[in-house]
């Protein structure tokens, strides 16, 4: 309904849109444009909502009826509105179109797999689990698990038997300076005591000299 009221408005009741002319003038003065068949640059602008006004004033601007007299010698009239929709319709538009349709196919297939992606990610992770509870582990499951533990049980296990390792060569070498520090002890008593030894054998020995017999002192004997 929009649309057959939009096309039965009156052109002439439309204001000039400047903004749209200067759109069209650059549009119009594009290289890869300005050789195209100026019906067919006029009719792409009616398919964008310009008026017949306002393409004759664009087509003025950028100098596409001058160019248009150099390459067929002749100034074509802007054709009528029903005629150009008809032309368009009939080959250019098929063209557009074409690329359109392809390019709005993989920008919604796009938007569904993305949305889609979006839904499953949600139900495994929210709606499977509330509705459901959780899924129970496989076999295959339980025994990845159990190789997973035993591995970090074994990890663990070999972290303490290095630590044991660390302490027993310190009690041994501990013990070895003991043993040493005892061993060079008892080679000095030895040293002290075999000194001694030789030192007493160089006192004369007394076990030869006469014995003084008791007697009575010479005063004592006087005095009696």
């Amino acid at each position: 309904m929009a649309a057959n009221t939009s096309v039965n408005v009156p052109q002439e009741d439309i204001p000039v849109r400047d903004d749209m002319i200067e759109t069209a003038i650059k549009f119009l003065e594009n290289p890869n444009v300005k050789n195209t068949p100026l019906a067919q640059k006029q009719t792409f602008l009616q398919r964008k909502g310009l008026t017949d006004q306002e393409i004759q004033i664009a087509c003025e601007k950028s100098g596409a009826y001058a160019h248009h007299e150099q390459q067929n010698g002749v100034t074509p009239s802007l054709p009528p509105l029903s005629s150009t929709v008809t032309n368009y319709r009939s080959h250019g538009v098929a063209q557009l179109s074409f690329f359109d349709r392809i390019r709005e196919i993989v920008h919604n297939i796009a938007i569904f797999s993305i949305v889609a992606y979006v839904i499953h990610k949600f139900y495994q992770q929210y709606v499977a689990p509330f509705l459901f509870g959780k899924k129970k582990k496989t076999v295959e499951e339980s025994v990845q698990e159990m190789n997973k533990n035993m591995k970090s049980s074994i990890a663990e296990l070999k972290d303490d038997l290095k630590s044991v390792k660390v302490e027993v060569d310190k009690l041994s070498q501990s013990s070895e300076n003991n043993t040493t520090r005892q061993l060079v002890e008892l080679k000095s008593e030895i040293t002290s005591v075999k000194g001694l030894l030789l030192g007493r054998k160089q006192f004369p020995s007394v076990a030869n000299s006469p014995v003084v017999p008791p007697s009575i002192p010479a005063w004592q004997m006087s005095s009696v």
